[in-house]
């Protein structure tokens, strides 16, 4: 469940001197609100600033679309002067962060898996992504030289996560065989999704 949606807060209240619309007594203030989108309740990015003001005498509050030219121009130079905060973007920071996690999390396993594969040992599983985003899985039943030879697990799955579910399933007895160079090929064409050994 993702919990989104969008907050304000007041960033500035100055008092000015235009009178008020309703009880033309000059106690006007001016309010000028910050608005962001969130996730989770975190800042996501600013969508705006927006304002109103409230008389001290009468109550009246007006949002900026109601406001009398005059007040209206109070509001535009109070808003200019107003600056976005840096908060309003911590959410962007989130994800960059996140983003850069996962891509230093994909390196290393990409180096892993380069140094494993010409070490392969029997009892190893290699998670393989075939054409059409078809996922399996291959156990190392033995090697020999350069000759890695295994049997492939016999369900695939239509997406990375669901090959945790296939590691208990069962394998086929029709023993295959592939290359070290091969499994170097298909790695670089990011074909090795990983290599689980127990």
């Amino acid at each position: 469940m993702i919990v989104y949606g969008t907050k304000a807060k007041v960033l500035l209240t100055e008092a000015i001197t235009e009178p008020c619309p309703n009880c033309n007594t000059r106690n006007l203030q001016m309010n000028i609100l910050q608005k962001w989108a969130h996730i989770f309740w975190i800042p996501t990015f600013p969508i705006g600033k927006t304002g109103v003001s409230q008389c001290a005498q009468c109550k009246q509050v007006l949002k900026e679309k109601e406001m009398p030219t005059a007040l209206k121009l109070s509001y535009d130079n109070l808003k200019l002067q107003t600056k976005t905060p840096i908060w309003t973007f911590s959410g962007i920071g989130v994800i960059i962060l996140i983003g850069i996690f996962v891509t230093i999390h994909g390196r290393q396993n990409a180096e892993r898996i380069t140094k494993m594969i010409p070490a392969l040992q029997k009892g190893d599983v290699l998670a393989l992504k075939f054409k059409d985003n078809a996922y399996s899985l291959a156990k190392v039943m033995q090697v020999k030289g350069d000759s890695v030879f295994f049997v492939n697990n016999k369900y695939q799955t239509d997406g990375e996560s669901g090959l945790n579910d296939l590691k208990t399933k069962e394998y086929d007895t029709e023993l295959r065989f592939f290359t070290i160079a091969e499994l170097k090929a298909m790695n670089k064409n990011e074909k090795v999704i990983d290599i689980d050994r127990n």
